[in-house]
């Protein structure tokens, strides 16, 4: 094995009510297939410490710090040549990961080099790059390996990030950009993104229609949603061309255009699961976990479990069914305490079952069977098992979330695509259970 050792500068920026900036809180080391996050001191030893998951959070301040300052811990530390959970869901997938790839001239599994080339383009206030190789190896990080009697004896060398390159997680196609006047630049010269420009799939040409129509109903019911607008292709200037007129642009609440930097995690992230465990345990389950983090930590339990709940019910009239871990999120305002992110990507994945074979969308076609069949009871359940009170008050405001759709939701489907009215409109009918009188 190489002696050298790779290592990137671990960054998380302030919230403006603190000045803003940028702290570093570590660093994320490579040396040969292992993988290693090792924090500083000063990071671990403050108790207010800017948060970078719940995952990395132990039961009280000095399980936190045993957590932080760990050898072995597999949220630390692997040995497979991929990234600890937490920076695995930093990843983008299938195309987005390829062309990351083309743009560092690296192969699609070689997580160190994905991250390192995304490093100023990373979800939420995180920032990534190396450190001059005159610095030399940094005390953390050869202390550690020292202990693990490992040889490290000098850095090895490590690009910058691509400029212009970023990490949006997701498998469908996706660019981030800024707006500048009208136009939607990718070319971004070195900036980070405030906006996501998302395009349809060959397969699913009507994705961006479907998506903002669901933006749509979901804001009808007062959810929290990210901001978005259908654009041509004509206003955005994209890397490469693509045989599609209508593209989504998603204004991020992660990366704001003024340059400001909040920070967020997705439940994926907080929950400690790698992208592949994004379906997690179970519908229920899933639900009733992140309803108990979003009442338990939030600074504004009351609103943000409401939201939660609506969105659930939000989600299964409108067929959405590829709501999993990695499409819900926390956003940490003051830097510390979390609370639930807007919604965003909402699509009713339902929709495209007509006209598939029974084995396309297989896991969606489950959650989905799932979904249409939660009834009011088991909605009680859940909630009770999340541990909240005033279940009864819970379950009349769902009710009219319900009744709010069947009332509105119609007059929106006007100009969706046909699969899409349909697909919904026979769920407002009665096609799920909770719309059974």
């Amino acid at each position: 094995m190489s002696t050298a050792i790779r290592y990137l500068r671990l960054y998380l920026h302030r919230p403006a009510a603190q000045g803003g900036g940028r702290r570093g809180i570590g660093y994320l080391s490579q040396y040969g297939d292992i993988l290693r996050v090792s924090f500083d001191e000063d990071y671990i030893a403050d108790p207010q410490r800017p948060t970078l998951s719940l995952s990395y959070r132990g039961a009280n301040e000095a399980d936190t710090q045993q957590i932080l300052r760990s050898a072995r811990d597999a949220r630390l530390v692997r040995t497979d040549g991929r990234w600890p959970a937490y920076f695995q869901n930093l990843l983008p997938e299938g195309h987005n990961r390829d062309r990351l790839a083309r743009e560092r001239g690296c192969a699609p599994d070689d997580e160190f080099e994905l991250l390192a080339a995304a490093g100023h383009d990373l979800m939420g206030a995180l920032e990534v790059e190396p450190v001059p190789a005159q610095e030399g190896v940094p005390d953390v990080v050869r202390y550690w390996h020292t202990t693990q009697g490992l040889d490290v004896l000098e850095p090895g060398f490590v690009e910058y990030p691509v400029e212009d390159a970023a990490s949006l997680p997701g498998v469908v196609t996706k660019f981030s950009a800024v707006q500048d006047g009208r136009r939607y630049l990718v070319k971004r010269r070195g900036a980070a993104g405030s906006v996501i420009l998302k395009l349809p799939t060959t397969a699913h040409p009507d994705l961006v229609a479907n998506e903002f129509t669901c933006y749509q109903l979901a804001g009808s019911l007062g959810l929290h949603c990210a901001q978005a607008r259908i654009i041509t292709r004509a206003e955005a200037e994209l890397p490469e061309a693509v045989p599609f007129d209508d593209i989504l642009a998603v204004q991020r609440f992660d990366h704001l255009a003024d340059g400001t930097r909040v920070h967020m995690e997705e439940f994926n992230q907080a929950l400690g699961y790698a992208p592949r465990q994004k379906y997690g345990k179970g519908l229920l389950q899933d639900w009733a976990t992140m309803l108990r983090v979003v009442d338990r930590l939030s600074d504004q339990p009351v609103q943000d479990t409401r939201e939660f709940l609506a969105r659930m019910v939000a989600f299964i009239l409108m067929g959405n069914t590829d709501a999993h871990l990695k499409n819900w999120a926390l956003v940490y305002p003051d830097g510390h305490t979390p609370r639930l992110a807007p919604l965003y990507d909402p699509v009713c994945v339902a929709a495209f079952f007509e006209g598939a074979t029974e084995h396309q969308y297989a896991v969606n076609r489950a959650i989905d069977r799932s979904m249409r069949a939660l009834d009011w009871d088991a909605l009680q359940a859940l909630i009770k098992t999340a541990g909240l009170l005033r279940i009864p008050r819970h379950l009349a405001l769902l009710r009219d979330v319900v009744r709010r759709a069947q009332a509105d939701w119609p007059a929106l489907l006007a100009d969706a695509p046909s699969t899409l009215q349909r697909t919904v409109q026979a769920r407002l009918a009665g096609g799920v259970t909770l719309t059974h009188p």
